[in-house]
């Protein structure tokens, strides 16, 4: 869902393009002042387009559009006035702004002018990324922060140097290895066709890892029926992308040192080393430094991987991306059931962005996913979500009550919960009467999530 901020003085217009617009399927957010408006866009909230009203006291649609152009780049702006003339028109378009209107406009123009809009922006987009070898694909975004990931991704990609991922578990470590192999394609002119070979480290059984990374030759070992190239092998020309390299057994680690040092390997039972021009990009979700202090991370091999490092920040860090993903998700899982997309509710994005997603990217998906499976209406409802997510929206809510109150509060919801708000057995687990659980839930003002 597309998320529109409507600035104007004049509260009647923003009512009256809150109304048009959210028909139309959008999620409106007003402001009253250019001041406001700023704030809006310097918070959480995520906005895809801002309407803003040229002519307002202290801070007008001008210096709106100046500060989305410095701070907020990515989003269009739409300049309207009841003093419309082609001088202020013509700065308006040389600052940036995606197009101009004047008072009073019919509604149908209006509409057309955004999805326009959009569509230019979504366009650029495409051409961006193809022009920069940066695909689409999973890789969504709008934060400011992944902005410039791909700005890095893009610098690096011609280098063939080592690369470090850093960043916790589901945060899209292995979507940006696969960005930078595609932007080196691009920039190679194979346009996608090289191999890109990734290995779970912790997923292959220590006994088992060197032979899958090197390779090895009929007869080596009991089982080895033909040859086996490996993984590094069959990354030639490529990339080779090691997740969780921290997993990495100890002696495996001075193998791969080697490798990267002459780039020749020899298989298992072979006596010919084999040259292999690869990229080995690594991921990890543990502090290497600290698993080198430790003696649990060869110190030589940490040097020599981390030449180029990108941290990827967690989810809750760039919530600009939380509704952006969740609609990408949305519209995936639904096309796959052969269904109509189905909608977030604005308490449901409102909830998203509050949320810490501690699983992050890879959480906010599975949520989706069984969202999507569940839910039997066109919008996911709070019903579709994890009980034990709503349950950390309440324990949030109640988080600035005094801490007798809170624990109080805390297990009367968890024993709620528990019998999906039977209170008559919500009573018994806490050994409480039936009258005794009401006065509880009536002093607590506690309820049920919205259904």
């Amino acid at each position: 869902m597309k998320r529109i901020l409507v600035a104007d003085d004049e509260i009647n217009m923003c009512r009256i393009l809150k109304i048009i617009l959210e028909k139309d399927g959008y999620f409106v957010v007003t402001a009253d002042s250019g001041r406001e408006a700023i704030r809006i866009l310097e918070s959480d909230i995520t906005i895809d387009l801002v309407i803003s009203d040229l002519r307002m006291p202290e801070l007008d649609g001008l210096a709106v559009l100046e500060f989305v152009k410095k701070e907020k780049n990515n989003i269009p702006v739409i300049l309207i006035t009841a003093y419309g003339s082609i001088e202020i028109a013509v700065e308006a378009m040389k600052k940036g702004a995606a197009d101009f209107i004047t008072k009073p406009f019919d509604k149908n123009v209006i509409r057309h002018i955004i999805r326009r809009v959009f569509h230019i922006v979504e366009l650029e987009e495409e051409n961006t990324l193809l022009r920069n070898g940066l695909f689409k694909h999973d890789f969504i975004f709008k934060s400011k922060v992944m902005i410039e990931t791909m700005k890095t991704i893009k610098k690096i990609a011609r280098v063939p140097r080592p690369i470090l991922i850093q960043g916790e578990s589901g945060s899209g470590k292995e979507v940006i290895a696969k960005q930078i192999h595609l932007a080196s394609c691009n920039y190679k002119g194979n346009n996608n066709q090289l191999p890109f070979i990734s290995i779970n480290c912790p997923a292959v059984p220590e006994s088992l890892l060197e032979s899958e990374l090197f390779g090895y030759q009929k007869g080596s070992f009991t089982g080895a029926a033909k040859d086996y190239k490996g993984k590094i092998r069959l990354s030639d020309g490529g990339t080779l992308f090691l997740d969780e390299i921290g997993e990495l057994s100890l002696s495996v680690q001075p193998k791969l040192l080697r490798f990267l040092e002459n780039k020749k390997i020899m298989p298992l039972g072979g006596n010919t080393e084999y040259s292999v021009n690869t990229r080995v990009i690594c991921a990890t979700n543990k502090n290497l430094k600290e698993m080198v202090e430790k003696k649990l991370f060869r110190e030589d091999l940490f040097y020599r991987i981390n030449t180029i490092i990108i941290e990827v920040p967690p989810l809750r860090d760039r919530k600009e991306d939380i509704i952006p993903l969740a609609d990408y998700f949305l519209t995936n899982f639904s096309k796959e059931l052969g269904e109509q997309k189905k909608q977030l509710p604005d308490s449901l994005i409102t909830f998203f962005q509050e949320y810490q997603w501690p699983g992050n990217v890879r959480e906010l998906r599975n949520i989706i996913e069984r969202a999507v499976l569940l839910s039997n209406s066109e919008n996911i409802s709070m019903d579709d979500i994890p009980v034990e997510l709503q349950y950390q929206k309440s324990i949030k809510e109640l988080s600035t009550d005094n801490q007798i109150e809170s624990s109080e509060k805390k297990i009367l919801l968890s024993s709620l919960t528990s019998t999906n708000w039977n209170i008559t057995a919500a009573a018994k687990l806490l050994g409480l009467t039936r009258s005794g659980m009401r006065y509880k839930i009536s002093k607590y003002k506690l309820k049920q999530f919205d259904r």
